[in-house]
């Protein structure tokens, strides 16, 4: 039970007691009326044996006390439903801020093995099962059993074989739903998977319409998310036709024993062992106590599934975070010492790498293409933790420096660019507090974007579509740069910002990024090798191996792998297509 709570709660089981404590109190006080018909139907058969006895005993005493009751009793659930929804609610939404912070501070690694799809229905879905747990059905089972327990007790006070009776189908009642509650968590975690799916489906659906259109193949994508969607149908139903007649059986037995009740009652009044009084007062109370019984029930089962979504929450909560707690004062060489890497299994992208940048230098990287080059930004940038060695920081291990400080000193221009479905002003600013109109417009006109800007029909409060659509990739770039711009941090990781741009776009491209490497440590992963022909150091990879570095013209002169690179580059400009085939 203790492990339970933590996970509803995410480990803040504090959140339960005030809620539970005014459940516990409501349920007591449900009570008084089961216990008051008992008085109620005494009083009633002695007024038809004679009236003068309610104004001779005092009875409507007993009336004013009841209606007390009554209005204590409406108090009692006011209350309880304020303290617990109201704070339910606010515990909900904090909860939801304590995972997105822990979302912030895992590695990417995480997010390679876990589906969007999972993480939004975690987020949205999966939350909502744990507010309608918390706020209803979890605290309120307290509440609930309090209330049949107290109650029943006063039942077999009275008279036990009565109460015998009505709780004699409850044990078959309870083998059913423990055997539902096993059911509904079987395929629970088969629904939250098939709403992972169709969740990622649609979003791989939205996201590539580009291309399906573009291969005439909008047809097969959307049958593949109509798919998912059959699927998650045939799943739901499956759910809500096994889970719900066992459910549904569970519950008949459970009613099955008032008409017991009653039947056991007519016996034993023919029998002379109880009087009417009795009977009826067993009776009435048995009708109180099976809404609360049956209330008990559903609760216990649908809570089964409801924890399915609390453990995959859990699961998220439980992950490693990206460690480190160290500030930097001043960012100095970065060092790689006998770093080795791979994404998941097989061979190390990066194998025994050993290599440094100095401050405030243009270090270029180039390779053949899957020889480990964007890998080490990735790494630089913390975006991964290496498997061996370390990654230094001014000779302080990456590891010990908190992630926050480092990525707050860390600017990138990244190939893709993505922008969000805002302003372009919005986009130039993310992430930037206290930017003043004459910083931004300074970063755009540094980036040569200022001027394409203008000529749009809102200016800077021109809206672009999702990730950018709008924009060419040109025009995405040199909003990039004018983001790392206004960011100004010391170091600076470029990769292959210019390789799909056209030669235009590529100059204005290349002369943002000239006014943006000033007086930082740069760290730039070329295609073009012509772009880094004047940098500081050339770190030439192969296999995840530094096969060679130095100076443009010591590499030259080695005629080693940068030598065939820039030979061959120069001759692919010299080729020509051909009707006739290659010749």
């Amino acid at each position: 039970m203790k492990e339970i709570i933590r996970k509803f709660t995410m480990g803040h089981p504090k959140q339960m007691i005030e809620p539970v404590v005014w459940q516990f109190l409501e349920g007591f006080v449900m009570t008084f009326p089961a216990v008051a018909t008992y008085f109620a139907i005494n009083l009633f058969i002695e007024y038809f044996e004679n009236p003068q006895v309610i104004f001779d005993k005092g009875y409507w005493n007993i009336a004013l006390w009841m209606i007390g009751l009554f209005l204590l009793q409406l108090i009692i659930s006011t209350i309880t439903f304020l303290r617990t929804f109201i704070p339910g609610a606010i515990n909900s939404t904090d909860n939801k801020k304590e995972f997105i912070q822990k979302i912030k501070k895992l590695p990417l690694g995480f997010f390679s093995k876990t589906r969007s799809g999972e993480l939004i229905n975690t987020f949205t879905g999966d939350f909502l099962a744990i507010e309608q747990s918390m706020v209803g059905m979890f605290t309120g089972l307290f509440g609930v059993v309090f209330s049949c327990v107290i109650t029943s007790i006063f039942m077999f006070y009275f008279n036990a074989k009565m109460a015998l009776a009505f709780y004699i189908t409850i044990p078959v009642s309870g083998i059913i739903i423990i055997t539902s509650m096993k059911v509904f968590g079987h395929l629970s975690v088969n629904l939250r998977s098939a709403k992972d799916d169709t969740a990622d489906g649609l979003n791989e659906y939205l996201s590539g319409m580009k291309i399906l259109r573009s291969y005439n193949q909008i047809g097969d994508g959307f049958s593949k998310l109509q798919a998912a969607y059959r699927h998650l149908m045939e799943i739901s139903i499956k759910g809500e036709t096994i889970g719900g007649a066992l459910l549904g059986l569970a519950l008949t037995f459970a009613r099955v024993g008032l008409p017991f009740m009653c039947f056991i009652g007519t016996y034993l009044i023919f029998g002379g062992e109880i009087g009417l009084t009795e009977f009826l007062s067993l009776i009435i109370i048995g009708t109180k106590i099976i809404s609360p019984l049956l209330t008990w029930m559903r609760y216990t089962a649908v809570l089964k599934t409801h924890y399915v979504s609390a453990k995959r929450i859990d699961r998220v909560m439980s992950e490693e975070e990206l460690s480190g707690n160290k500030m930097l004062k001043d960012i100095g060489e970065i060092e790689f010492k006998n770093v080795c890497f791979k994404y998941m299994k097989g061979e190390n992208i990066i194998d025994d790498m050993s290599c440094s940048f100095k401050k405030n230098s243009l270090t270029a990287i180039v390779g053949p293409n899957g020889g480990g080059k964007s890998t080490i930004l990735k790494l630089i940038a913390r975006f991964w933790d290496v498997n061996s060695g370390e990654v230094m920081i001014g000779g302080v291990s990456l590891n010990e420096i908190n992630t926050e400080h480092w990525l707050k000193n860390i600017s990138m221009v990244l190939q893709d660019v993505y922008l969000f479905h805002e302003t372009i002003r919005e986009n130039i600013i993310f992430g930037h507090e206290n930017i003043t109109e004459e910083d931004m417009l300074r970063a755009s006109k540094l980036a040569g974007c200022h001027e394409f800007i203008e000529k749009l029909p809102d200016g800077y409060d021109t809206v672009v579509g999702e990730g950018g659509s709008t924009l060419s990739g040109g025009e995405k770039q040199r909003i990039s740069i004018a983001r790392a711009i206004l960011k100004n941090a010391p170091v600076l990781l470029l990769d292959e910002p210019t390789s799909s741009l056209d030669a235009k776009n590529e100059v204005l491209v290349q002369r943002a990024i000239s006014n943006l490497v000033k007086d930082r440590t740069v760290i730039m992963i070329a295609h073009r090798l012509k772009t880094i022909k004047n940098a500081d150091n050339i770190i030439v990879l192969d296999k995840g191996k530094i096969v060679e570095q130095g100076k443009h013209e010591e590499l030259m002169l080695k005629e080693g792998l940068y030598h065939k690179l820039w030979y061959l580059q120069n001759k692919s400009k010299e080729w020509k297509i051909s009707l006739g085939g290659e010749k």
